[in-house]
């Protein structure tokens, strides 16, 4: 599987999270929140800094678990707004031109 494809798959998943809202899911509760969209934001930024101080550790790990939580609430922020992957993708496909 490649990566565009990995993340669509993602946000597939964050896409079905949203629409049916299953009782106990993460991703589900990112939606209800009683902060909403600030909260998802929050975490984006949280996960970001975090993402940084694994960097400046040099700890390899520590930066995929970290980049992974972030691209994970990224991928939220832009389901929250209506914003589809490929758009994102498409992006990143002409800057790679």
């Amino acid at each position: 599987m490649s990566d565009p494809d990995l993340l669509a798959e993602v946000f597939d998943v964050i896409e079905d999270r949203k629409e049916r809202l299953p009782e106990g899911s993460y991703t589900a509760s990112l939606f209800t929140h009683e902060k909403g969209e600030n909260r998802v934001l929050e975490k984006v930024g949280e996960e970001a800094t975090e993402f940084v101080l694994a960097a400046k550790d040099d700890d390899a790990d520590e930066m995929a678990e970290e980049g992974a939580d972030l691209v994970y609430h990224l991928l939220v922020a832009l389901s929250m707004h209506d914003v589809d992957v490929d758009e994102l993708l498409d992006v990143l496909r002409e800057r790679r031109e």
